[in-house]
Order: structure tokens, then sequence, then C-alpha cells
């Protein structure tokens, strides 16, 4: 009898002595648990399903955008190119229907002129092939030809520099032969930089692109002769904003313009927002697409279960540049009740965090777990 009380006793002091084990393994996993929390922004829980609208993410329509890109660079060839105007250097074949004596092969001089038989010099320089048949039709229909049939092509064209800058993989300046169209000069300076998408940093490109081009300029030697030479010799500029969404979808080909000799094509770098608070990642996202509040968030990894709140503030610059902050409920943008405003550049967007829950979460992962809620089967 004493060999069993003893033997059952000491089974009891194990099994308190593990108990008390457990309970210090228990409290010691706590805090460690506290410690990643709090070092990580929380742990990988499952996002509430009145969230799960403001955590779609579509697919990135850069990438589409930079696929599509490189596909209608390489048919660009198959565009007419009407609208190239012609300059020094380029080789013309000029045809005049029933009069071969007439038809010649001839190449711009410096000064962007030809010399036809019976019209003589004639300047062309800046002028597109149809242009110079209906300057030569004129010439000829005045004096020499009736109602003259005239075709004029491009045989060579004379090498051309255009500059790409801003968000592209290669930017600098390209030679490039003959007409070539925007796709296919940005393909040839290797696309837009897509990086650090999302909430990681890094550059992205914009949603336009400029093309940057001299206008027709008074030609200096004319303005020497005029005697002006004392007024300020500045060619202007015009600035044509692309939406390349709306180009690549093929809806709107005219927008694919032929690129000039001096032009300079600009990508702009996409604004940057932050996304601060009840998140799970926290960091800037690129302002870009028109993104909202609600994808901001959710690219932000969506707001944190257990610190977060669906109140939302935003703090911008008014067009003055006196700082506001707008109010808005993340729940209520789901439901439809509140817009969900699109972003502007320099935002910041604070997901409000809640301080009875954070407080909870700190009580009930200190507290100890009862040592009743282990079984002591095996013992």
């Amino acid at each position: 009898m004493t060999i069993i009380l003893f033997h059952l006793s000491s089974r009891k002091a194990r099994a308190r002595t593990l108990v008390r084990t457990s309970n210090r393994f228990v409290m010691v996993l706590g805090f460690l648990w506290l410690f990643l929390l709090w070092g990580c922004g929380g742990p990988p829980q499952q996002v509430p399903a009145a969230q799960a609208l403001s955590q779609r993410q579509a697919p990135d329509p850069k990438q589409a955008l930079q696929n599509q890109l490189m596909v209608q660079a390489t048919q660009a060839s198959l565009v007419n190119y009407k609208d190239y105007k012609v300059g020094p250097e380029d080789q013309l074949i000029i045809e005049i229907y029933g009069q071969d004596k007439l038809n010649r092969e001839l190449r711009v001089s410096g000064q962007g002129e030809i010399t036809m038989p019976l019209v003589g010099v004639v300047k062309v320089a800046g002028m597109t092939p149809l242009e110079i048949e209906n300057r030569l039709s004129a010439l000829y229909d005045a004096k020499y030809l009736v109602n003259p049939q005239i075709t004029v092509a491009v045989k060579e064209f004379r090498h051309q520099r255009v500059a790409v800058t801003g968000a592209v993989a290669k930017p600098g300046s390209y030679e490039i032969i003959g007409p070539r169209t925007l796709l296919e000069v940005l393909s040839l300076a290797g696309g837009f930089i897509n990086q650090g998408y999302p909430t990681g940093g890094g550059a992205q490109a914009g949603d336009v692109v400029n093309v940057i081009r001299h206008q027709n300029a008074p030609d200096l030697v004319e303005t020497l002769k005029a005697g002006k030479a004392a007024q300020p010799f500045a060619p202007k500029t015009e600035t044509m904003v692309i939406d390349l969404r709306r180009l690549v979808s093929g809806q709107e080909p005219r927008l694919n313009i032929p690129v000039r000799n001096g032009d300079v094509v600009h990508v702009p770098f996409a604004g940057t927002a932050y996304v601060l608070g009840g998140v799970k990642k926290p960091g800037n996202v690129a302002v870009k697409e028109n993104i909202t509040i609600s994808q901001a968030v959710a690219m932000a990894g969506g707001v944190d279960p257990i610190l977060g709140t669906s109140s939302i503030t935003i703090m911008r610059f008014d067009d003055q540049g006196k700082p506001i902050s707008i109010n808005t409920n993340l729940d209520s943008i789901i439901a439809r009740k509140d817009p969900d405003l699109p972003l502007k550049d320099s935002d910041v967007v604070v997901v409000n965090e809640s301080a009875i829950k954070k407080s909870l979460f700190v009580i009930r992962t200190l507290l100890p777990i009862p040592s009743g809620s282990y079984s002591m089967a095996a013992f």
C-alpha cells in the first residue's frame, strides 16, 4: 500500500511540475508573440469579409501596357507615313505621269531645296510628300503641263535624333532613320520603369507621355538679312500630352503620332501617396490609374484586423498650399455611402488605430492561460 501511495503521489508531483513548466513556457511564447507582433505589424490573420472588397487588386495595368507597347512597336512599320516631314539629306523619287524625261531621283540639299526641270529650285524642307506633290503640280500647271499627275516618295531617310527622358528604362538621345512613331521610340528606350510596386519605394512611370516639339521658327539667315538680329531668336515649342492607356487600347491609333527630328519624349514619374496607421504594410503607393482610397488601403495589405479601424483621415495640401484633412469611413465607402475619392500626389492616408483594441490585445496577450486548459490524460 505504501509503495502504491508513493507511486501515486510521485505522479501527482510530476504532473504539477509539468503544469508549472507548461505555464512558464506559455508565458514565454506570449511575450515572444507580442514582440513579433509589434515588430512586424501584426499576425497574418484573415481580413473580415466586409473589407475583402477593398482588397481586391486588379491586374497591373502598367504591365499590360508594357506588353502592348512592344507588340504595337513591331507593327509600326505598317503605318502610312503620310505625315512625315521631309528634311535635308532625304532622297526623293519624283515621277510625273506621262513625262518620263521629267522624272527625277533627288537628294534634298542642306538648305532644304531640290531642283526640278523647268521650274527650277523648290524649297521642300518641312513639307510632307503630299504637300510637295501639290506644290510641284501647281508650278508645272501654271506654265508647262495641263493637270499634271505627280507622285513623290521618300527613298532614303536622313538620320534624326530624338531625346527620351523620365521614367523609361534607358533614357537618352537616340538616332533614328526615317519616320518613327511614339510607341517605336518608347520601345527603343526600353519601355517604362515599373519598380517598387507597391509600398516598397522605387520609381514608376505615370499614365501619360509628353512630346515636346519645336514649332516652325523663322530662318536664322532670313532673320539676319531682314536686320532683326537684335531681336531674341527663340523657337517656340509645343507640348502634346498623350494618354498611353487610350493609345494602346487600339481605339485611338491617331494618338500614336509620328516623332520628328529634335522631339523630346518625356515620361513623367508617377506621384506618391503614403498609407500609414492601422494597415498591415504601411508605406508608399504610386498615384496613377486614378487610384482611390480603398485601392490604396488594399495595396498596403488591408486594414490590420487587430489594431485598425474603418475610420480614415486623408491629409493633403489644397491648391493654395494650405494643409487640409478629409475624414471618411472605409465601411461607408465599400457600402457606396461615401465616395471613394481618388488620391493626389503627396497625400497621406491614415487608417486610424483603436486605442481600446490595442489595450485589449496587450492584456489578452500578457494574461497567463489557466493550467486547467491543458489535458492531463497522459499522466
